[in-house]
């Protein structure tokens, strides 16, 4: 990659005018933390660029960590102020980097404190789809040095392969093959997943609308198209049949769950439900959130493939979507259309999976069709 694409003022250039769209005359808000400032500066130079009017949110690292050990009862202070809720109900799009910096820090505090951030992403998104407000999330926000050893990446490698994403990546082809694959999904019944390390699942299809994430918002929604989408994008979704999952799938690459890296992760299902599951490191990751999840989390809910040809395989938080991946994911799915409202989601991907719908191909060995 060029040094002249992977500075801030490329990104904010990608998010802008790419992800956002942003025209002449809209208000931008960008929620940022201090570690993502870069990126979020350009975002604001580039929207004034463009005749736009731009306002930073700024979440300071050391004030973050300052205020919980002053107040505790972080409950009494975590969230989105209404101010700020107000602000968001007058903007036209909102790009969201996520924080803290030390997420591990984060996850170590008592449960009681650390609980009122957990779903912090999806408010600020929910808000966009209230107001109908065009809304990204940068994943940029995710890879800090800090989580990068947690989860054994080296942060400046990760960061500069999100870049890569970000800025090299053509939404346009991505969205062309969302599309085309969605069709495939929703008009089939069955999937059939294989691969030469031992995969063989059947999935049914319910005739449910999948969901495209092209990296892409535009000012209305389009078919498969939500208002709000994630930055390096590439994923087709759809929610399944709840009762149909039947068979072996064995992952080939690692899930960065919140609890941690979990490796050679292998499902075996029956009747729709996780029986069995082993993995070859990273066990207590996976094991310590499912025995804490609540009714429903080991029901097979989401298949996705992913799109984005610039995503390298195995990047943390978008381990799903680069071209061709394959993941399934157990727990819930209402929020992609199906019938299981549990609040726990775990997962794991392939990269060498062949994929056919109803016997038609739609990936070959890890290729995208």
């Amino acid at each position: 990659m060029p040094p002249e694409t992977a500075t801030p003022a490329a990104v904010g250039k990608a998010l802008v005018g790419g992800a956002v769209a942003l025209k002449r005359g809209e208000e931008l808000v960008v929620a940022s933390w201090t570690h993502t400032l870069p990126w979020a500066s350009a975002c604001v130079a580039e929207a004034r660029r463009r005749g736009a009017r731009a306002t930073i949110l700024l979440e300071d690292e050391s004030a973050f960590w300052q205020s919980i050990e002053l107040a505790p009862a972080t409950r009494t202070w975590a969230g989105i102020p209404g101010a700020v809720r107000a602000a968001l109900r007058e903007a036209d799009a909102l790009i969201y980097f996520a924080g803290p910096a030390d997420r591990p820090r984060l996850h170590a505090l008592p449960v009681e404190q650390q609980s009122p951030f957990h779903g912090t992403s999806e408010a600020w998104l929910a808000l966009c789809r209230k107001a109908s407000v065009r809304g990204v999330r940068c994943l940029l926000g995710y890879a800090s040095d800090a989580q990068g050893e947690r989860w054994n990446v080296p942060g400046a490698l990760w960061r500069s392969q999100m870049i890569r994403a970000i800025v090299d990546s053509d939404p346009k082809s991505v969205g062309t093959a969302g599309v085309r694959t969605a069709r495939a999904l929703a008009r089939g019944h069955e999937l059939r997943i294989t691969a030469p390390n031992g995969t063989d699942l059947r999935i049914g299809l319910r005739r449910r609308s999948p969901w495209v994430d092209d990296g892409r918002v535009g000012r209305t929604e389009r078919p498969h198209r939500r208002n709000v989408t994630t930055v390096p994008g590439g994923t087709v979704v759809v929610a399944v049949d709840e009762r149909s999952a039947v068979g072996t799938a064995i992952a080939d690459r690692p899930s960065f769950l919140p609890s941690g890296r979990v490796d050679g992760g292998q499902w075996d299902f029956e009747r729709g439900r996780l029986r069995e599951f082993w993995y070859t490191s990273g066990t207590e990751a996976f094991e310590s959130e499912f025995a804490a999840a609540p009714r429903g989390r080991e029901t097979l809910g989401l298949f996705a493939v992913g799109l984005n040809s610039a995503l390298p395989a195995g990047l943390p938080q978008a381990e799903d979507a680069p071209a061709g991946t394959v993941t399934i994911a157990i727990g819930g799915n209402s929020e992609y259309g199906g019938s299981n409202p549990c609040r726990f989601l775990s997962w794991i991907t392939l990269g060498e999976a062949t994929v056919a719908v109803d016997g038609a191909p739609l990936v070959d060995r890890g290729e995208l069709l």
